[in-house]
Formats: C-alpha cells, structure tokens, sequence
C-alpha cells in the first residue's frame, strides 16, 4: 500500500470530503494543497486550483508556516500551515484559516487528522481495488477461457507465487434450487484475507473461494461457522492444474450437497464428485432413483467397499463380520442390479450415491 501511495497523487475528492467533515467541528476554514501548493479542497470553491504560496513555502522549507500578512494578488489568508505527511512523505499541506498565533496549534491537530483519514481512506481503496482484483483473477481461473501464460502473469502480478492453494466453502444448507449458498460472514472474511495482501478471496458462484500459496488456514482462522461444507485442492506449481481446479470447484458450486460437511466423518473422494457435478440433471435423477431403496448400512457398505482394499478391510471399516458384509453385497445386487465385486459395477453405485448428494437426497461423507 505505501508504494500505491506514493505513485497516487493526492485525490481532491478524497481532500474536500476530509475537509468537509472536519471544518464544521472547529468553526474554522480549513484548505488542503497538493506537493506544488494548489488548493485542491477548501469550504470556498473559489479558491479551488489557486496556488497558496504559504503552502509552497511549507514544501520548501518542510515545516510549518504561518501566514500573518498575505501578499497582494495571493489567494492566501492568515492562518497556520502544516505538512502533510502520508507514509513520511510530504504530499501536501493542510491550512487552517484565523488569526495565525490562535491557530497555530488548532492546525497541528487538524493535519494530524486530516492525515489519519485519508491514510484510512487509502487503506479502504487499496482493499477495495485488491477485492475487485481477486474477484476477477478467481472467476478467470475458473472460466476455463484464460491461457496458462495469462493465468501465470496475473497471480504474479497479485503476489501470489507457487505452490498454489485453492479452497472453497459453502453453507451447509443450498438454496431451493440446489445451488450453493456462500457461508454467513463470507463477505467479511473476505475482506480480511484481501486486506491482509498474502492471499486473495472472493464470493462466488455462491461460494467463498480462496487462492494462495502454501497450507490453507482452517474455517476457524477465517471466522466462518464450523458446519460449512468446505473442500481444497492439493497445492500445486503448475498453473495448468490450478486451473483444473479452479474450474471442478465452479462446477462442485452448481451441487454443493457433494462438498463434505464439516460433521462427516468418512471418506469423500474429489474426482468422484467432480465428475458427477459434470453430468446431466436428468443423468442425476436417473441415478439417484437407482439407489433410492438402498438402506443406511447397505450406504454404508457401498462407501466402504469403494475406499477399502480388500472385502476383509470394508469388512472391519463398517464393523461387521465377513459373511454379514457378503449379504448386504447380495441385498444390493437385488436391489440395484449390479454387484459391486465387480469394480465397474461398485463405481457406478457409489457414482449414483454422490447423484443423491448432488440432488440433496442424502449426503457424502469425508476423510
């Protein structure tokens, strides 16, 4: 920010709203001048664009002026003159207009207030300008429109370096619709993660998302409420492949009941999700009714089957016997038509269970 600073003149809209709400407190005039010493903003639009050679006497000298006896064919008046400084640099002047020895500390404070308020002012456009910039850069990354190179300059010219992270949440409930619904205070963290400069966020597609380098911090860091549904992409150095990121997220904000919730417990794969997020509404009630009859333990099962080795292993991960586990495969068969023993019949019932969760008909579990 003190290098946007400096490059930046001194804005006379920033100046005369400063001047405006001061001046009325102290029942005095008070003039605001640039680095040359033209008034910029002052209670009198007349005086507006003048020169004030008492404030160019100021940058001179660097130091406070008083003006007891104005020269003729000046626009000054008496009163007392003080730097301006932003960041330690001299940027203009600030004048408070009266009988100079009576006002002469009145100004101090003035432009030490003046001061602090367009720094604050700054610090709100320089926020403002970072959270436009990351709002851009994480919907060009998501468009799957921008070339790699392109991609590659503007998170260089964002700070951002490699490896890069990428992390969405959601509420936990979607809309009616289906779609996502970004997490309360979303908006507010933010703007944290934007005024802090290391990583850049934004709200989007009904999501908070999150770009930067390095582990990503948890939802308590961010202020968001623990029962978010929430995922991240493993870091990256190749631009290519945080842009294949960036847009499965988009697609996984069109059925947020595939993000995990922060309350499950089990295993959630990525690709499975991103996959049926890709597929066809009608694709998705088709199979979602495939396996509507299924019970809670034959879920269970299915989940269990598709991250374990061995049937021994989903045995022990649901807690049941061998030959228990083999009934509810044959239940299954029944049910679906399709035994999952076989690894293209397995996939495609766990793929109809994640079609359930995108549709909100239940919900997929995380590890």
């Amino acid at each position: 920010m003190p290098e946007d600073r400096r490059r930046t003149p001194l804005s006379s809209e920033t100046a005369q709203r400063v001047v405006d709400l001061i001046a009325p407190t102290i029942s005095h005039n008070i003039n605001v001048m640039d680095e040359h010493g033209t008034i910029i903003a002052c209670l009198d639009p007349a005086r507006v664009g003048t020169l004030h050679h008492g404030a160019q006497r100021v940058i001179a000298e660097r130091r406070a002026v008083l003006v007891t006896e104005p020269g003729p064919g000046t626009s000054d008046r008496p009163g007392a003159n003080e730097p301006l400084l932003i960041d330690g640099e001299l940027r203009g002047v600030v004048g408070v207009t009266g009988e100079p020895r009576q006002v002469e500390d009145l100004a101090r404070v003035v432009a030490l207030t003046v001061q602090l308020l367009i720094t604050q002012e700054h610090e709100q456009d320089a926020v403002s300008r970072r959270h436009t910039e990351a709002r851009d850069l994480i919907a060009a990354l998501g468009a799957g429109t921008t070339r790699p190179g392109d991609a590659r300059d503007r998170l260089a010219a964002a700070g951002l370096r490699p490896p890069w992270s990428l992390a969405l949440w959601t509420a936990e409930a979607p809309r009616p619709g289906g779609s996502a619904v970004p997490p309360p205070a979303a908006e507010s963290a933010a703007a944290r993660v934007n005024g802090d400069g290391g990583r850049r966020a934004a709200v989007l597609h009904g999501a908070l998302w999150l770009l930067g380098s390095g582990r990503v911090p948890g939802t308590d860091a961010l202020g968001l409420p623990t029962g978010c549904r929430h995922t991240s992409a493993p870091g990256t150095d190749d631009v290519e492949t945080l842009m294949a990121h960036a847009e499965e997220s988009r697609a996984l904000c069109r059925y947020p009941g595939l993000l995990p919730g922060a309350g499950d417990p089990g295993p959630w794969s990525r690709e499975v999700a991103v996959a049926v997020a890709h597929l066809p509404r009608r694709t998705l009630d088709r199979m979602a009714a495939r396996t509507a009859p299924l019970s809670t333990a034959q879920r269970r099962t299915v989940t269990a089957m598709a991250s374990a080795g061995s049937m021994r292993e989903a045995a022990d991960t649901v807690f049941v016997h061998r030959n228990t586990l083999l009934q509810r495969v044959d239940r299954i068969r029944v049910v679906t038509g399709l035994d999952i023993r076989r690894p293209d019949h397995l996939t495609t019932v766990h793929m109809c269970l994640y079609a359930e969760a995108a549709l909100g008909v239940s919900h997929i579990s995380q590890g």
